[in-house]
């Protein structure tokens, strides 16, 4: 092969970034390694193929055993799929993505050294993929199954990333991330699904003010119909605490015995309150909303086990 040229020259696989090529040299890059190749042309190469497939067809046209430029043509792929913003993404860089999107560490070590989507741009794909899909859950459970993923683990390892999220401050992407729980299982509520990780991210107070925007036709279940309570309580809103304790009460059937004494607190002091004649202008006492946020904090911990457990909920009710 004859001498490299141009930025090929310098390029080194174990600190790859593509993302200062200009398209001519990472083009010129290619054509010195055997692949001609331009942006019409290579959206029509993939049009049918995973991103895998392309990959090796190119590592085979070149047939180069450098694995120091075996590592620029397979990173070239995915880059020109990224920097020419294809109109899909196949199933396959889905995949990776989503694993990218639901694994911190993962997706920090990804994007600081390979050019890497942002995570709301993964965010932005897989619901314009989900659009195409006739049914979420099981076109979700299908995409992470390419992963050796459980299908009933994912719902549960985004929460933690989006408490991930919330603790460095990036509240938009877990609030996406919490529209897309709710949108995928068919139930529950983005604004519940970000208070959970919220509580997790120890920011109770934005928690609190999530849940009370949850409205009442929600479809809280499997524990989140009372961390939502727990957490309209502790925001001083009775009337709302009742209506989801006495949901969660008649949804999942908690005895007074399987109750923390936090929770114990706030169900005993909604029963009086009940049997006062519901005072709707009595403010909170400050010890019930202490209560009520320890007993949030225990809730969502529950909730929580619901999904990352065996994807069931009280009763073997499905996630």
């Amino acid at each position: 092969m004859a001498a490299l040229t141009g930025r090929l020259a310098s390029w080194d696989g174990r600190q790859p970034d593509l993302r200062a090529w200009s398209d001519a040299e990472l083009l010129d890059g290619l054509r010195q390694l055997g692949i001609a190749t331009d942006r019409q042309r290579f959206t029509a190469l993939v049009a049918a193929k995973s991103q895998t497939d392309q990959e090796e067809d190119w590592l085979h046209e070149s047939g180069t055993p450098d694995e120091n430029l075996q590592v620029f043509i397979w990173l070239a792929v995915r880059d020109l799929w990224q920097r020419w913003q294809l109109p899909y993404w196949p199933m396959d860089r889905l995949g990776r993505m989503l694993a990218y999107l639901i694994d911190a560490e993962f997706a920090a070590e990804y994007a600081d050294q390979l050019h890497a989507p942002t995570a709301l741009e993964v965010v932005d794909a897989i619901e314009k993929w989900l659009d195409g899909e006739g049914n979420p859950r099981p076109a979700m459970d299908g995409l992470v199954e390419q992963l050796g993923m459980p299908p009933q683990a994912w719902p549960g390892k985004l929460l933690d990333a989006m408490a991930e999220w919330s603790e460095v401050g990036n509240l938009t992407l877990a609030t996406r991330g919490g529209a897309l729980l709710a949108r995928v299982l068919e139930h529950g509520h983005a604004q519940i699904f970000l208070a959970t990780a919220l509580v997790s991210a120890r920011m109770l107070d934005r928690a609190i003010a999530s849940a009370l925007q949850v409205p009442l036709e929600a479809d809280l279940r499997h524990g989140f119909d009372e961390l939502c309570g727990h957490l309209c309580l502790a925001g001083g809103d009775p009337v709302l605490a009742d209506f989801w304790l006495t949901r969660a009460q008649t949804q999942d059937g908690t005895r007074a015995s399987e109750r923390t004494y936090a929770a114990e607190t706030v169900f005993n002091a909604l029963s009086a309150w009940r049997a006062a004649g519901r005072d709707e202008t009595t403010p909170v006492p400050d010890p019930l909303k202490a209560a009520s946020r320890q007993a949030a904090a225990q809730s969502a911990y529950y909730a929580w086990m619901a999904f990352a457990g065996e994807g069931a909920g009280p009763g073997g009710a499905a996630v």
